[in-house]
């Protein structure tokens, strides 16, 4: 067991050693991947309309030699890159969905040491780092003895609550090593657990038969004005972490007319899934009190629900993670997931989430990322599928 040990002491040490060579080699080819991040970021590519940007995903995998390239039942696009092994699978993937609507404008803008556009740091970088994956390895000599099998996923963000990871890693039949998740925000996201999570819709209606004239009488938005103070008086606990987030509140369309519907998002977020279910109970008992007592109808509808998931922080693969990020300069940011690494643990693989590169006004439409780092993210990348494939991120 010790002579094992050292072994892959002295296999990831000489792994480690060939990063900074890695990143100079990487910045000869910048346009490879650059092309690919302009070609897909200026397609829009909301959640549940990613079928353009994913039939460019698709193309790209046949152009770059990947091996039976597929569109699944779920609007997947995936690809293999044969080993010279094959006998397992290290997965790859990267979400193809964005936050923006259709109706955006998707120009990027390049510059000599950034570019900015929306959706260009989430997850445009991250879809063409995993689309170019094929060139970028070819390009620094090296093969795997594992299968690369790389993954554009649809319908990962707010409502489509991971229904094409988990789509596809459910009737996935290949065996997989492990999982990577690729964002392009931020470079150091270290993620190796699924955050608990719950995600809801509140819908306040004024009834046709609501009585205006009796106190406290008022439309929407200041009923749900209410609500929210009542909502933000609930006690949440320190332990196990949790907090709540209002993410978006939606009423009226003039000046001078009282709205009779809007509509609320939240997320609770929890390391204690005993915490989420006592939250909801909470939350759908606090929308029937405020119902019965202003005579308004509030509906609460559960949109997402997640349970905590995650691998140790000893385990190998978190260890050579790290391992690999100090030695290309990238200090280590922990932050737990609520996207598709959930769905890759839930599934039973050990996976983390790796940030490519550093952003600035994410979610915005000048959103941007900076380039020069990018180079440092991509081959910590390109040496943990080494150190996979080379078997050091074992228990």
């Amino acid at each position: 067991m010790t002579t094992s040990i050292q072994t892959k002491d002295f296999a990831l040490d000489d792994l480690l050693r060939k990063i900074p060579n890695q990143i100079d080699s990487l910045r000869s080819i910048r346009e490879t991947f650059l092309t690919d991040a302009v070609l897909l970021g200026e397609i829009p590519s909301p959640t549940f309309g990613e079928e353009e940007r994913i039939r460019l995903a698709l193309d790209r995998f046949r152009e770059n030699g990947m091996e039976d390239p597929t569109l699944d039942e779920f609007g997947n696009a995936s690809g293999l890159l044969r080993g010279t092994s094959g006998e397992s699978a290290i997965l790859v993937m990267a979400h193809a969905d964005s936050v923006f609507s259709a109706e955006t404008r998707h120009v990027l803008e390049v510059g000599s040491d950034h570019i900015t556009g929306p959706g260009i740091a989430d997850n445009a970088i991250g879809l063409a780092a995993v689309v170019a994956l094929p060139k970028l390895l070819e390009h620094l000599n090296i093969r795997f003895k594992d299968d690369l099998l790389l993954l554009a996923n649809v319908k990962s963000l707010g409502r489509a609550n991971l229904e094409g990871a988990r789509g596809f890693l459910e009737t996935m039949r290949r065996p997989v090593r492990a999982g990577i998740c690729v964002e392009g925000s931020s470079l150091g996201r270290l993620s190796y657990s699924g955050l608990g999570a719950l995600r809801s819709e509140i819908t306040l209606n004024i009834p046709n038969d609501y009585d205006w004239s009796s106190f406290g009488a008022a439309g929407a938005i200041s009923h749900l004005n209410r609500l929210i103070n009542q909502l933000m008086e609930i006690p949440l606990p320190k332990e196990p972490k949790s907090k709540m987030i209002f993410g978006g509140l939606t009423a009226g369309s003039s000046f001078n007319t009282s709205p009779r519907t809007g509509r609320l998002r939240l997320e609770i977020t929890s390391e204690g899934d005993e915490v989420i279910d006592e939250l909801e109970n909470l939350l759908l008992e606090i929308c029937e009190q405020f119902s019965l007592e202003t005579g308004t109808d509030v509906q609460m509808e559960t949109v997402a629900k997640r349970q905590n998931c995650g691998i140790p922080f000893t385990h190998p693969l978190v260890k050579t993670t790290r391992s690999i990020m100090h030695e290309a300069g990238i200090a280590p940011k922990v932050d737990p997931s609520t996207g598709d690494l959930n769905a890759l643990i839930r599934a039973g693989h050990p996976g983390v989430t790796l940030g490519l590169t550093t952003a600035q006004n994410l979610h915005e439409e000048n959103e941007t990322i900076q380039l020069d780092p990018l180079y440092s993210g991509l081959a910590q990348l390109i040496s943990l599928l080494q150190a996979v494939d080379g078997g050091l991120c074992e228990e």
